[in-house]
Protein backbone atom coordinates (compact mmCIF):
# COMPACT_ATOMS: atom_id res chain seq x y z
CA UNK A 1 0.00 0.00 0.00
CA UNK A 2 1.18 3.15 -0.89
CA UNK A 3 0.67 6.59 1.56
CA UNK A 4 -2.18 8.29 1.30
CA UNK A 5 -2.11 12.34 0.51
CA UNK A 6 1.48 11.62 -1.39
CA UNK A 7 1.18 12.97 -4.62
CA UNK A 8 1.92 10.16 -7.02
CA UNK A 9 2.97 11.02 -11.07
CA UNK A 10 2.60 8.62 -13.77
CA UNK A 11 4.09 9.00 -17.43
CA UNK A 12 1.35 9.21 -20.21
CA UNK A 13 1.15 7.89 -23.55
CA UNK A 14 2.31 10.09 -26.41
CA UNK A 15 0.74 13.03 -27.08
CA UNK A 16 0.33 15.14 -30.73
CA UNK A 17 0.13 18.37 -31.82
CA UNK A 18 -3.01 19.83 -33.08
CA UNK A 19 -2.95 20.81 -36.93
CA UNK A 20 -2.54 24.19 -37.46
CA UNK A 21 -2.79 25.18 -33.55
CA UNK A 22 -0.80 26.02 -30.58
CA UNK A 23 -2.15 23.22 -28.70
CA UNK A 24 -1.19 19.79 -27.26
CA UNK A 25 -3.87 16.59 -27.06
CA UNK A 26 -4.39 13.30 -26.21
CA UNK A 27 -4.82 10.95 -23.24
CA UNK A 28 -3.09 11.47 -19.64
CA UNK A 29 -4.57 7.89 -18.84
CA UNK A 30 -6.26 5.28 -20.52
CA UNK A 31 -8.25 3.06 -19.05
CA UNK A 32 -7.67 -0.83 -18.58
CA UNK A 33 -4.29 -0.31 -19.34
CA UNK A 34 -2.09 -2.18 -16.80
CA UNK A 35 1.35 -0.18 -16.08
CA UNK A 36 4.16 -2.06 -14.34
CA UNK A 37 5.45 -0.39 -11.64
CA UNK A 38 7.80 -0.91 -8.49
CA UNK A 39 6.79 -4.47 -6.58
CA UNK A 40 3.25 -3.63 -8.43
CA UNK A 41 1.07 -3.01 -11.62
CA UNK A 42 -1.96 -1.01 -11.36
CA UNK A 43 -4.90 0.00 -13.73
CA UNK A 44 -6.78 2.74 -13.87
CA UNK A 45 -10.50 1.85 -14.09
CA UNK A 46 -13.46 4.02 -15.75
CA UNK A 47 -14.52 6.71 -13.82
CA UNK A 48 -11.50 7.21 -11.81
CA UNK A 49 -11.23 11.17 -12.37
CA UNK A 50 -14.40 11.94 -12.63
CA UNK A 51 -14.64 13.70 -8.47
CA UNK A 52 -11.51 15.76 -9.62
CA UNK A 53 -12.90 16.71 -12.68
CA UNK A 54 -15.96 18.11 -11.09
CA UNK A 55 -15.10 22.00 -10.63
CA UNK A 56 -11.78 21.74 -9.64
CA UNK A 57 -8.79 24.20 -11.13
CA UNK A 58 -6.43 21.88 -12.22
CA UNK A 59 -3.28 23.15 -13.71
CA UNK A 60 -0.63 21.92 -16.50
CA UNK A 61 2.97 22.47 -15.60
CA UNK A 62 6.49 21.89 -17.02
CA UNK A 63 8.16 19.34 -15.22
CA UNK A 64 5.70 19.40 -12.31
CA UNK A 65 6.94 23.40 -11.27
CA UNK A 66 4.00 25.27 -9.79
CA UNK A 67 6.21 28.34 -11.49
CA UNK A 68 5.80 27.13 -14.67
CA UNK A 69 2.55 27.05 -15.58
CA UNK A 70 1.34 26.41 -19.39
CA UNK A 71 -2.71 26.15 -18.89
CA UNK A 72 -5.53 25.60 -16.32
CA UNK A 73 -9.20 24.46 -16.61
CA UNK A 74 -10.56 27.79 -14.45
CA UNK A 75 -9.18 29.76 -17.74
CA UNK A 76 -10.13 27.02 -20.25
CA UNK A 77 -6.49 27.01 -21.87
CA UNK A 78 -6.68 23.11 -20.15
CA UNK A 79 -9.73 21.06 -20.98
CA UNK A 80 -9.72 17.00 -19.59
CA UNK A 81 -12.78 15.17 -20.30
CA UNK A 82 -13.37 11.52 -19.41
CA UNK A 83 -14.45 9.46 -22.53
CA UNK A 84 -14.31 5.46 -23.36
CA UNK A 85 -10.89 5.53 -23.80
CA UNK A 86 -9.71 7.63 -20.22
CA UNK A 87 -8.95 11.25 -19.72
CA UNK A 88 -8.18 13.09 -22.66
CA UNK A 89 -6.90 16.65 -22.51
CA UNK A 90 -5.96 19.58 -24.72
CA UNK A 91 -3.61 22.09 -23.85
CA UNK A 92 -3.71 25.99 -25.63
CA UNK A 93 0.15 26.45 -25.34
CA UNK A 94 0.37 30.18 -24.38
CA UNK A 95 2.41 32.60 -26.60
CA UNK A 96 5.34 33.03 -23.64
CA UNK A 97 9.22 31.67 -24.27
CA UNK A 98 8.24 28.73 -22.39
CA UNK A 99 5.31 27.89 -24.58
CA UNK A 100 6.84 28.63 -28.02
CA UNK A 101 9.87 26.01 -26.55
CA UNK A 102 7.57 23.10 -25.52
CA UNK A 103 5.22 23.69 -29.05
CA UNK A 104 8.93 23.73 -31.08
CA UNK A 105 10.25 20.78 -29.55
CA UNK A 106 6.67 18.85 -29.96
CA UNK A 107 6.64 19.68 -33.10
CA UNK A 108 10.48 17.89 -33.89
CA UNK A 109 9.34 14.96 -31.72
CA UNK A 110 12.09 15.69 -28.95
CA UNK A 111 9.25 15.76 -26.47
CA UNK A 112 9.42 12.21 -25.38
CA UNK A 113 5.44 12.51 -23.55
CA UNK A 114 3.81 13.97 -20.72
CA UNK A 115 3.33 12.65 -17.28
CA UNK A 116 0.47 13.67 -14.47
CA UNK A 117 0.46 14.00 -10.69
CA UNK A 118 -2.61 12.56 -8.66
CA UNK A 119 -3.15 11.68 -5.04
CA UNK A 120 -5.67 8.31 -4.26
CA UNK A 121 -8.40 9.65 -1.53
CA UNK A 122 -9.19 7.25 1.23
CA UNK A 123 -10.81 4.41 -0.71
CA UNK A 124 -10.01 5.24 -3.79
CA UNK A 125 -7.96 2.30 -4.53
CA UNK A 126 -8.64 -1.38 -4.77
CA UNK A 127 -5.49 -3.93 -3.69
CA UNK A 128 -5.87 -7.85 -5.02
CA UNK A 129 -2.37 -9.48 -3.97
CA UNK A 130 0.29 -6.80 -6.19
CA UNK A 131 -2.83 -5.52 -8.85
CA UNK A 132 -3.59 -1.96 -7.50
CA UNK A 133 -6.91 -0.83 -9.49
CA UNK A 134 -7.21 3.13 -9.29
CA UNK A 135 -10.95 4.07 -8.93
CA UNK A 136 -10.64 7.56 -7.47
CA UNK A 137 -8.05 9.86 -7.86
CA UNK A 138 -7.61 13.66 -7.15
Amino acid sequence: MLAAGVIERRGAAAFAVAPGQRQLVGYAARFGSEARLAGFTEVIAPGAFKASLAGRDIVALIDHDPARLLARTKSGTLRLAEDSKGLRYEIDLPDTTEGRDILTLAERGDLGGLSFGFTVPKGGEHWQGQRRELRAVT
